[in-house]
This record gives C-alpha cells, structure tokens and sequence, in this order.
C-alpha cells in the first residue's frame, strides 16, 4: 500500500461538485502558474513555512538552526503543511463521512495536482464504495494512459484549462498545453460529462481571443460539456505573505476583468460565471 502527502481535508464544500462535498487537496504540481492560489500544494513533499511578516526571530522554534517545530512559535506563526497517509488511511477517513455526504454528495480530490500522485490516487479510489461521487480537480497535465485511466473511475472530472496559445501557456505556466488539450480531447472523444474552468487572469486569459479559441475548441462537446469562468481573486497575494512566500504576477491585478461568457454561449455551451 503506497503512501501520499495530502495539506488539506476540506469539509463539506458546496463548489466542487454536486451535493456536499469534502475535498482533498494533494501535494505536488507540475505546473507554476504565475497566479497560482495554492502555493503550498506546488512541492511534492511536506513542508514548514514561515510568517516572515510578523516574525520576530525569537529562535524558540529552532528555524535558525533548519529544524523548526511549528508548536514552539509563541505567535503560531509556523505553519506545517502536507502530511503522509496510506491510500486505506485516507479512504477510511473520506468513508467516515459517507454518511453526511451521501446521497447527493461525495468526495473531489484536487491539489495541487492529484495525478501527480497517480499511483495513490488510483488506490484510493478502489478503496471506495461505487455509491460515492468521485470527482477530480485536475489540470490534466499528466500521460494520457493516467489521465484516461483515473476519468474512467470519476463520476465528474473538472479541469483547469489556462490559455489556448502553446507559447503564452509555456509562458506563463511553465508548461506546453499540448498534453492539456490532447487529454480534453480524450474527454470530448468519450462523450462523458466534464466542466471546465477557466482562470479569469486579467489581461492574460480572459481576452477575448484566449475565450474565443477555448469556445471553438470546445464546440463539438457543447451537449457534455459545461463551462466556469472563475474571477482572479486579488486576496492571493495575502496567502503567499503568511507563508513567508514573494508573490510576483506579472500583470495588474486591479484591471478589470473580461468575463467573456458570450463566447460560449453563441456555441451552445452553457457557460456560468463567477
């Protein structure tokens, strides 16, 4: 039984799927999104961050030294954040809850990136019973043969879909979008229900032509697939801050932001802001 690093066990969310949801957020991302809201979901590994805003280098919590304890900090300005868990830990604890989050409700794994922990991931999910909603918050940067593989297990798949120019998402995500599209395209192939959210960056991806493009390329699903346009949430900056962390976008985070929703809906998707 292969173990993984979780951060985070959201209880009974209402935006990640049908019904009342918890959701579990995995370490490791293979994407650097300059905008991204979860900082501490990038590494693979379990890490300590610091307050360095309000720190008062006291050296109760042994930071000087590499080895700081985050339960010393007389101000709680240490923060641990990622922990290791078996699949069965895990499944056994998203079962605990079976009872408040069924019928309508279940569990959606996002990060992060859950297939970066491909391998844990699919134990998890053969560890729980078939009546639970199983869905995935993903970029779908990952192999094909994962990424159709863990789909065939989900009852809802949601992916993050940033910019439809190969140059611009390298630019400003570290990464092609190639694989990102061939795997959305897996999705359209099957016929299978899926959501797409788009970031809504200003002046990066919610121009005009970046919606224009995801409408067109999404067209031949416009039955199975529905679309979220998510608005950049200028408190970002904060998180970063009160883990010690620089953020540093590269574009105005004050300019106002083009929703782009017609793009959609002229193609026949149904498209919702928010």
């Amino acid at each position: 039984m292969s173990g993984g690093v979780i951060f985070e066990i959201k209880e009974f969310g209402v935006y990640d799927g049908p019904g009342l949801r918890l959701t579990v957020f995995m370490k490791g991302c293979p994407l650097r999104c300059t905008w991204c809201h979860n900082p501490e979901g990038l590494s693979p590994k379990p890490e300590v961050f610091r307050d360095t805003r309000r720190c008062r280098l006291c050296g109760l919590c042994g930071w000087k030294n590499g080895k700081p304890n985050p339960e010393i900090c007389p101000e709680n300005l240490i923060k641990a954040v990622g922990r290791t868990v078996t699949a069965r830990e895990l499944a056994e604890t998203i079962i605990e809850y079976a009872d408040f989050i069924l019928p309508e409700g279940g569990v959606t794994f996002s990060g992060g990136e859950p297939l970066f922990q491909y391998d844990f991931l699919k134990e998890t999910l053969a560890l729980l019973p078939k009546k639970l909603h199983k869905a995935m918050e993903t970029c779908a940067f990952a192999p094909s043969e994962q990424f159709a593989e863990i789909a065939g297990l989900l009852d809802l798949v949601y992916i993050d879909l940033k910019h439809m120019d190969e140059r611009e998402h390298k630019r400003l995500t570290g990464q092609s979008n190639r694989l990102i599209l061939q795997n959305l395209s897996l999705l359209k192939r099957r016929g299978c229900p899926f959501i797409v959210r788009i970031p809504l960056i200003p002046g990066l991806t919610d121009t005009r032509e970046n919606l224009s493009a995801a409408a067109e390329f999404l067209s031949d699903a416009a039955g199975t697939v529905k679309v979220e346009l998510l608005s950049y949430n200028q408190l970002t900056g904060a998180k970063y801050a009160s883990l010690g962390l620089e953020y540093e976008p590269g574009f105005d985070e004050k300019r106002p932001i083009n929703q782009g929703a017609s793009a959609f809906g002229q193609r026949g998707i149904e498209c919702t802001a928010f």
